[in-house]
């Protein structure tokens, strides 16, 4: 039997992230090759030395300010990690920008900038290489509005295409001998271009945001997914023993206040402490020892529950049924640590729970992606909980805990036990 859990639409924030932003970084050479390709084949000697200079400290200026608004580490950051702003990362939209450049930066990249609008300028009068060198202001003002908030951006934006229009409209009109060069053409080419080339930019910030955001929703469910089942056994624990430890403390009051006045009154309640205190003992294993001896079937509904809140696709191979009812209990186990393991540990994606029962000879495979490259070590949490309680568990069955880390990040833990648990 076979039963698939996944979910529909479920993306790794992780490589999106990582595709935006070397999108981004993509994008200044991609908007400088036209006016490089000018410099090459078509200008003289003066002015390629002139332009060519230019270019190229815009596409180094260009990807310096991609790299600082968008940061490699936005997405996948170490758990535990303080929030985005606080790591320099940038902030989703209408909230803090991400970390802006020092002054002496925000002077050269505006000298810069006035350098690739009057280099656009001097280009602007000729007909069909005017659009080509729009893109050199453009890349500039697209990389410096990355780092701006919302308003100073729409500034910087209308301020540089109002001076890329008039500039434009007066080159025309200062060589009208120029053919083909109709009036108002290099305005709206040069204002035109620059704002296209700032939206690309921005809307992929804005989906690098986005990414960011969702990322952070991911690690939030998951988080709350695992407190939530630690919350649920202490609120059972608590039901059961509060009001047997609230009567054990005031009947110690009580033989404390008769030791000296009525000794044998307060060795009655000291044999009630006692009682009280051997049932309540009793009542908590009678606890743990449901916690941990659901149902395989159970467990397994569970971890589908938990690993899909957390946006991982989930599918289940086999039938729970089929195993011994005395190794449903070490098997359930295996599945709750590793589902644990898979929402502190990993960045998964996807997860693939196998159950095979044949004979007596049963084995429960998880399988997942997104291991780190460096797993933790295995620590003993004591019985019943880590890999060490695991195996210790597993040995008094006859069976075997292993785990297996392949290369391209996939990550199995696999329990398997080839005869009967005694009853």
């Amino acid at each position: 039997m076979s039963t698939s859990f996944a979910g529909a639409g479920v993306v790794d924030p992780g490589r999106l992230g990582l595709l935006t932003r070397r999108t981004l970084l993509a994008l200044g050479p991609l908007w400088l090759l036209l006016a490089a390709n000018d410099v090459v084949f078509n200008l003289d000697p003066v002015r390629t030395a002139l332009t060519a200079p230019v270019i190229v400290a815009v596409l180094v200026q260009h990807t310096r300010l991609v790299r600082r608004a968008v940061p490699p580490r936005a997405v996948g950051r170490e758990p535990g990690a303080g929030p985005p702003e606080e790591q320099g990362y940038g902030a989703p939209e209408g909230q803090k920008p991400g970390p802006r450049p020092s002054a002496a930066e925000w002077r050269w990249s505006l000298a810069l900038l006035a350098v690739a609008v009057a280099t656009w300028g001097e280009m602007a009068d000729r007909p069909y290489t005017a659009l080509d060198w729009a893109m050199v202001p453009g890349a500039m003002t697209a990389a410096l509005a990355l780092s701006l908030p919302a308003r100073a951006r729409r500034r910087l934006l209308t301020a540089v295409a109002l001076v890329c229009a008039v500039l434009g409209e007066a080159v025309a009109q200062w060589r009208h001998e120029t053919p083909g060069l109709l009036p108002g053409v290099p305005a709206a080419t040069g204002a035109g271009m620059l704002l296209f080339v700032a939206a690309v930019e921005l809307v992929l910030l804005r989906l690098w945001r986005a990414v960011l955001e969702a990322e952070q929703v991911r690690e939030a469910t998951a988080d709350l997914a695992v407190a939530e089942e630690r919350m649920r056994f202490a609120a059972d624990l608590h039901d059961l023993q509060g009001h047997r430890l609230q009567a054990i403390t005031l009947k110690g009051e009580l033989a404390e206040r008769l030791i000296g006045r009525s000794d044998h009154e307060a060795r009655a309640q000291l044999r009630e402490i006692t009682e009280l205190a051997r049932a309540a003992l009793e009542e908590s294993r009678a606890v743990v020892h449901g916690y941990r001896s659901a149902s395989l079937g159970t467990e397994l509904a569970n971890a589908v529950g938990l690993l899909e809140a957390a946006g991982i696709r989930t599918a289940v191979d086999g039938d729970a049924e089929r195993v011994p009812h005395q190794l449903q209990p070490a098997f359930a186990a295996l599945v709750r640590e590793g589902v644990t393991n898979i929402l502190r540990h990993s960045r998964a994606r996807h997860c693939r729970i196998t159950v095979t029962a044949d004979a007596g000879r049963v084995r429960v495979l998880l399988c997942n992606d997104g291991a780190p490259a460096h797993p933790a070590t295995d620590r003993g949490r004591g019985n019943g909980s880590g890999l060490a309680g695991l195996r210790e568990r597993f040995h008094a069955i006859g069976g075997h805990v292993g785990t297996t880390t392949h290369p391209d990040g996939r990550f199995e833990l696999a329990g398997h036990t080839d005869r009967e648990a005694p009853a």
